[in-house]
């Protein structure tokens, strides 16, 4: 066996999305790896895979999988809803997004897995993070921003 065979190939969710479309549409569950930083510290890039399935109704709380209008797939956390759809924003993130319609979101995360253990989103240890852990992370991500404005503030005066 050559390290080409051994080394899985790498495509896009535009790629593949037909065929996780198709498996959500048929009540099953698809795992993928995501890519970026916004679900830090929760999701990281190349090391985690997440879950998804299309049969749970999206709530306050759940990761939702949707995608934009521009064809973006996101990966980001239900914050919030009113009367014109969801307010969504990635774990590492501090701006809102607001209006996200139902009709946006293919499917909810139902777990996360890290070095080859699956964490369930029904989990206590995941209920400790979303309920107990984000609110502190997310005061940080604050904090900073505060700070790095403040800095900036008193930088113009000098």
């Amino acid at each position: 066996m050559t390290n080409r065979e051994k080394t899985p190939k790498k495509v896009s969710l535009e790629q593949i999305f037909p065929v996780m479309e198709e498996k959500l549409k048929a009540g099953g569950m698809v795992t993928f790896g995501p890519h970026g930083q916004s679900m830090l510290p929760l999701i990281r890039e190349g090391k985690d895979t997440v879950t998804i399935s299309a049969k749970i109704p999206a709530k306050v709380g759940d990761v939702a999988f949707y995608r934009r209008p521009d064809g973006q797939f996101v990966l980001h956390r239900i914050v919030g809803k009113k009367s014109d759809g969801f307010v969504l924003c990635g774990d590492n993130q501090t701006m809102l997004e607001k209006g996200v319609p139902k009709d946006w979101i293919i499917a909810v995360m139902t777990s996360v897995n890290r070095n080859g253990k699956e964490v369930l989103c029904k989990s206590l240890s995941y209920r400790f993070y979303a309920k107990v852990l984000l609110p502190l992370w997310k005061g940080k991500l604050l904090l900073r921003r505060f700070l790095r404005k403040m800095k900036r503030i008193i930088k113009g005066k000098k």
